[in-house]
């Protein structure tokens, strides 16, 4: 998934025409298309991460509060980590997080220990 604005180059030769910066939110592979949307349905209160490497726990076996950063420039969040079902796990942000993003990488911390990480789906 890509966050870059339509409106300003990344996007610009899809030929939009819109009152409003619009931006890719989503992407079907298979159907060789992209998805665009507005500003605001960039945000997403959770997301499942596959992976995983724990680190600091040997298993998670009931949630967990934790700090969560879902890019590298990124200020943590706090969010509930859930026990990994079919080896993902699902993220709940205390509050709507911009661009999360596939294929990206989350890492999730108790303080300055890092609890663990893997890959954002």
């Amino acid at each position: 998934m890509f966050s870059e604005s339509v409106a300003s180059g990344f996007g610009a030769g899809l030929g939009l025409s819109a009152g409003r910066p619009k931006y890719v939110i989503g992407k079907d592979v298979e159907a060789n298309t992209v998805i665009v949307g507005n500003e605001e349905e960039l945000y997403r209160i959770s997301m499942s991460v596959d992976n995983l490497n724990l680190i600091s726990v040997s298993d998670l076996t009931e949630p967990v509060r934790a700090s969560v950063k879902t890019r590298y420039s990124q200020k943590e969040t706090q969010a509930t980590l859930y026990p990994p079902e079919d080896g993902r796990m699902l993220v709940l942000f205390d509050n709507p997080q911009r661009a999360v993003t596939p294929g990206q990488a989350a890492v999730f911390y108790d303080g300055d220990i890092v609890i663990g990480g893997g890959t954002i789906v």
